[in-house]
């Protein structure tokens, strides 16, 4: 990196340009120079290091924390939910497929007759 106190205002505004082609760190210090000259310039240096390119392109990819991957396990170790039917247009879904128990209105429904006894079936799937 360049030393920025040799550099003068007009160079260092270009370098604060996002077009200039300029990585993060090298900003960085063409702010600080910047505003050791001038005070305070109206805006922070987060907001001209958006969109910049990271000091070695070459490196390889940062690996998520820790916690961030452990959070990612437990979310993929969480039960598969499946999908139990419909109820008022909307969907119910049951952790281990549902179980339905055998309460007085189905075996109301059972004893009602053949098509009865063929939805009591087909809700209890016996």
């Amino acid at each position: 990196m360049a030393d920025m106190s040799k550099k003068t205002d007009a160079e260092l505004e270009e370098i604060l340009n996002k077009d200039s082609g300029e990585d993060a760190k090298t900003a960085r210090a063409a702010y600080k120079e910047l505003t050791k000259r001038r005070g305070d310039l109206g805006f922070t240096v987060t907001m001209i290091l958006g969109g910049r390119r990271e000091e070695n392109p070459d490196a390889p990819p940062r690996k998520p924390r820790k916690k961030i991957r452990e959070m990612q396990e437990k979310k993929d170790k969480k039960t598969k939910m499946m999908v139990g039917g419909m109820a008022n247009g909307k969907k119910h879904m049951y952790a281990a497929g549902g179980m339905v128990k055998d309460n007085a209105g189905l075996r109301a429904l059972k004893a009602s007759g053949p098509k009865g006894m063929e939805a009591y079936n087909k809700i209890t799937g016996k």
